[in-house]
Parts: C-alpha cells; sequence; structure tokens
C-alpha cells in the first residue's frame, strides 16, 4: 500500500472536516468513524444503505498523516491490478472528501 496526498488544505479546514465527521458517527446515526492519535486521526467511511449491523467500509482517509493539513488515502500499488470493487471503494471515498471540502458544507 502506497500513502499518498489527495489534498492539500488549510489546517483548520482539516480540523472542520474531522469534527463533520465526529458528529456523524455511526452511533450518531452517519457513515463515518473516528479515531484520532495524537495529531493524525483516521477517518473510516462506512456505506450509508445498510442496515446498521451490516454497516461496511468502504475505506479510510487519514488527515495530518503527512503534514499538517494533508489528506491522505492509502492506495494499491499502481503496477497492482486491483479488484473494481475496491477501485469503487476509492472513487466513492474520493467523492465523499471532495463534498466535505466544500466551503458550504458542512
Amino acid at each position: 500500500m502506497l500513502h499518498t496526498v489527495y489534498k492539500a488544505l488549510a489546517p483548520e479546514d482539516v480540523e472542520r472536516i474531522i469534527a463533520y465527521c465526529q458528529n456523524h458517527t455511526i452511533q450518531k446515526g452517519g457513515v463515518f468513524e473516528v479515531y484520532p492519535d495524537g495529531k493524525v486521526t483516521m477517518v473510516v467511511v462506512n456505506s450509508e444503505d445498510e442496515p446498521l449491523e451490516n454497516f461496511l467500509p468502504l475505506g479510510a482517509f487519514y488527515c495530518n498523516y503527512l503534514g499538517p493539513g494533508i489528506i491522505s488515502l492509502e492506495e494499491e500499488d499502481p503496477d497492482h491490478d486491483g479488484m473494481p470493487s475496491a477501485q469503487n471503494h476509492l472513487k466513492a471515498i474520493k467523492q465523499t472528501i471532495d463534498i466535505l471540502i466544500e466551503p458550504d458544507h458542512p
């Protein structure tokens, strides 16, 4: 797995995204699981169309792992043929991040 930068943002924007995800965890009826570890926070994004007991993780993104304000992803080696479902999950994670970044959201 390669850890790659997906977006570089102002640190306060990343903190806003983390706060939104913390307020929309599975326990609160949302789709996120948030795992803070010092300055680094891992956010797991789950499928939303499943009953709670069947929630499936689509994947995760990392906040501040590669530096302040950096949102990063673990991606398959580009020379490795990944499963199509894994590629679709990665696309869904990127779309989720893009929505969270929008200034009028959250």
